[in-house]
């Protein structure tokens, strides 16, 4: 006999329509405490990383599995009733900073959240999936099955929409168990302050990246300003075709079929005509001959194109240095980086958490690089809260500037 939960403990509702959708605000509007929120992606599956179906259950309503497709306007889905009816709620959400994007996009975001895998993490726990919380903390044991599957099929499978239930069916259970261990270790507020950052953190789109293709796997081998212009002139393309047939751009060429083209490149031999076929099998690999023309196309661009519009090898520093490198530019900086940042590692391993969420590295190496003359535990803490430290961590990082060497 399986020791895995296989059931939710409720029947599975699914919205497809506006008057069942009415009856899930009516519910919830009227039911009490917080509600656990979920959502399914088809990561894998879809270029947009929309929302397939969010769960939710609130104690005195149920669990409610949304199908957001029925509710499109254009290109996104209006679930905006559900947080207007919501709006004084907690919403109890695992590893929100990944179901936060998509449910802003069909209209729901919380005011008040209680993420789960961050709540573990302030707390220590060696596992913080929420398989290994459920297990450690409550007992529960679920199968993570269908988390890869894709979500845009319809219809969706009766076994998938009892996985995604179980995802939100002990949520409550376990978001109390949580916040009692961090208010019993004082740790609460902490809490509190982080899932306040991550609201508004994700409460709109992020600016755009600049030289996205510059995230192609492989990338850094290329070392001419001309094979970096293959590459983007190939990744481009892709995006297009991607973005075009929603799919996922790896799945329209492999990241090294666009490296392996652009390392042939020669400072001053010929662009190839076609892209090198992919060391794999599968659609990735067709994508190379299917979309032959389109990538022909993409090729003959860089071959007519002036040298002066190559890409850089590097982007224009837009930060600061790594330490490694500042003994050279600002050797004071790099002495008290030297005495601080094993201090920083010595107080994580005495609060049970890791160093970088006490301390993200990226906010502590700004701090310490651009303020001269840091000694004054005050003038210390101010420049983490500038730098966008949030008080638990200034509170406790401050005093350490005493204690590193001058």
């Amino acid at each position: 006999m399986s020791d895995y939960v296989e059931q939710p403990r409720e029947e599975l509702r699914l919205v497809e329509s506006h008057d069942t959708l009415r009856e899930v605000v009516d519910s919830l509007g009227t039911a009490e405490g917080p509600i656990a929120v979920d959502a399914e992606r088809a990561h894998g599956h879809r270029y947009w990383p929309k929302a397939y179906l969010v769960q939710l259950r609130r104690e005195g309503a149920g669990t409610w599995l949304l199908d957001p497709l029925p509710f499109e306007q254009g290109e996104r889905a209006d679930l905006s009733p559900v947080s207007d009816a919501t709006r004084d709620a907690t919403w109890i959400i695992h590893a929100a900073s990944q179901d936060l994007p998509c449910l802003r996009e069909v209209g729901m975001y919380p005011r008040h959240l209680f993420d789960t895998e961050l709540a573990g993490r302030l707390l220590g726990e060696p596992g913080v999936s929420l398989g290994a919380l459920l297990e450690s903390k409550l007992g529960i044991r679920l199968r993570k099955a269908h988390s890869a599957d894709n979500w845009a099929t319809r219809p969706l499978p009766e076994a998938w929409l009892r996985y995604a239930a179980l995802d939100v069916d002990y949520l409550l259970e376990l978001h109390d168990v949580l916040a009692a261990e961090l208010a019993s270790r004082e740790r609460l507020e902490w809490a509190e302050q982080e899932f306040a950052h991550v609201l508004r953190t994700y409460a709109r789109e992020p600016e755009p990246r600049a030289d996205p293709w510059r995230r192609l796997s492989g990338i850094t081998d290329l070392r001419h300003p001309r094979q970096l212009a293959v590459a983007r002139a190939l990744w481009e393309e892709r995006d297009t075709i991607a973005r075009e047939r929603d799919r996922p751009p790896g799945r329209i060429l492999a990241d090294a079929a666009i490296v392996a083209t652009a390392a042939q490149v020669t400072p001053d031999g010929p662009v190839p005509r076609h892209v090198t076929a992919p060391p794999a099998r599968g659609s990735a690999a067709r994508g190379a001959t299917r979309f032959r023309t389109n990538w022909a196309r993409a090729l003959k661009a860089v071959a007519q194109l002036p040298a002066a519009q190559y890409p850089p090898r590097r982007l224009p520093g837009s930060g600061i240095p790594h330490p490694r490198n500042w003994e050279r530019t600002r050797p004071e900086a790099a002495v008290l980086w030297q005495g601080l940042r094993p201090a920083v590692d010595a107080l994580a391993e005495e609060l049970g958490i890791h160093a970088s969420l006490l301390a993200p590295s990226a906010l502590l190496q700004q701090v310490v690089y651009t303020v001269p003359g840091l000694r004054d535990p005050e003038e210390f803490g101010r420049a983490l809260e500038r730098a966008g430290a949030r008080p638990w961590q200034r509170e406790l990082l401050a005093p350490l500037i005493g204690r590193a060497p001058s």
